[in-house]
């Protein structure tokens, strides 16, 4: 063999082996190219979703803002109408008794006791400690 034919040969099989290794680097390209892409899509999709949920607890915190004024309102009224029952009763000489029996009796005080303290005949006495010894 002739020199030349011999380095045709061996540039012809270097020239086989840098086109196969071109080859798997254009397909392990492709495939890199192929994840990138895929996850690309993958990320884009969790920023819609990451943004949808970010609308979504802003919608309920301005929700919240509202329940949460409605309910000091309410808390509010329920003050004022416990104030106002509190100064009803205690305008009311006869139920003021009352309140100051239910008191002695939720304190674990006798029927004489009763009688003796708000000054309630027997009966009345009576009357307001089965009433309340029956809600214990």
């Amino acid at each position: 063999m002739s020199f030349q034919l011999l380095l045709s040969l061996i540039a012809l099989i270097v020239s086989i082996v840098c086109l196969i290794f071109l080859i798997k680097l254009f397909k392990r390209h492709n495939t890199q190219l192929e994840t990138v892409v895929s996850q690309s899509n993958s990320l884009s999709e969790l920023s819609k979703k990451v943004n949808n949920l970010s609308e979504e607890i802003h919608e309920i915190r301005s929700g919240n803002y509202g329940v949460i004024s409605r309910v000091k309102e309410l808390v509010q009224q329920v003050d004022n109408l416990q104030s106002a029952q509190q100064n009803l009763v205690e305008q009311d000489p006869q139920s003021r008794f009352y309140s100051k029996g239910a008191k002695l009796i939720s304190q674990g005080a006798s029927l004489e006791d009763l009688m003796r303290e708000c000054d309630m005949p027997a009966a009345e006495a009576e009357l307001l400690f089965n009433l309340h010894n029956s809600q214990k």
